[in-house]
């Protein structure tokens, strides 16, 4: 009998010893029954059902044939920060043995495994959300959903997004989705991009600005809505800047936006790092923004 397994790549980068094609194993596996009916083997990977109540086994088998499936990404409408699939297919490379985890880079491994003893699986365990089995992520996604029709600020995001694609849309790639979330990415070099998405995490609902890296939160109202359109307006037009100060262990990041009403939005971030006579190293990922300069062209 053989049962395929997908092994994450992030974890087997952990800590996982190699294995191939022909070599004896024993894993630890739990078999559940998703909402469509399909039932899946998954590795107990870093004790991954260890709390949710989900049976595993181990269970001693031959490997019979491994791939790597690997992913597109883009990031996410939005949210800079986040990777997601881009919808393109995934590339699938077949391969004979699969190294130890360190500096692993691969999305998954896909592995056929010949099992010495049926016997030793687990029984099957219905998916229950409430249990720490894999997540839907199209149960997560019409919560969103759901949530965002029932906020205040779903219609007007909407039109927003909506008019800012028309005045803007030869300038800068505009990308939107159901969500209330936007990416403006401009076309010219050396343009700073904007974001925008809902946070419902908490209460009330906030709104979540990226410009050019640097972050900004307000509550989820009309105002705060209402200035998003100056925003973009004084971004495309290249009223804002980025000034840097090194103090002691630390770079303070300084990001103004100069609206056309005269005010001026500034928002400040501290990366944490060490100071050093020709180099400044930097832990967060805010390193990004020390890569660049402080001045930004215009989106025209």
């Amino acid at each position: 009998m053989q049962i395929e397994l997908d092994i994450s790549g992030a974890l087997h980068a952990c800590c996982h010893p190699g294995f191939a094609v022909g070599e004896k194993v024993r894993w630890e596996v739990a078999r559940l029954r998703y909402p469509d009916g399909t039932v899946a083997c998954e590795l107990n990977d870093h004790d991954t059902f260890s709390e949710s109540g989900v049976p595993v086994s181990p269970v001693h088998g031959i490997v019979a044939d491994i791939h790597y499936i690997d992913h597109h990404y883009e990031p996410a409408i939005g949210d800079p920060g986040v990777l997601q699939p881009s919808g393109e297919p995934a590339r699938i490379t077949p391969t004979t043995s699969v190294p130890a985890g360190t500096d692993f880079n691969h999305d998954l491994i896909h592995v056929t495994l010949e099992l010495l003893d049926p016997n030793q699986l687990p029984q099957i365990c219905d998916w229950d959300p409430q249990l720490g089995c894999p997540s839907d992520p199209s149960a997560r996604e019409d919560s969103a959903r759901a949530q965002f029709e029932l906020s205040s600020a779903s219609v007007h995001l909407r039109e927003l997004a909506e008019e800012l694609a028309k005045r803007y849309g030869h300038l800068a790639q505009v990308r939107s989705d159901g969500l209330g979330q936007i990416s403006m990415l401009p076309r010219a070099a050396g343009a700073a991009e904007v974001h925008w998405r809902l946070d419902f995490s908490d209460v009330p609902t906030l709104l979540v600005l990226t410009v050019a890296g640097a972050e900004w939160t307000w509550p989820a109202d009309a105002a705060s809505i209402g200035q998003l359109a100056q925003i973009v307006e004084a971004v495309a037009a290249g009223r804002l800047e980025e000034q840097r100060q090194a103090t002691g262990a630390s770079m303070v990041l300084a990001m103004s936006i100069e609206l056309a009403d005269g005010t001026t939005l500034i928002q400040r971030d501290t990366v944490h790092g060490f100071g050093g006579q020709d180099a400044f190293a930097v832990i967060s990922p805010l390193g990004d923004r020390l890569a660049r300069t402080g001045e930004f062209t215009p989106w025209a």
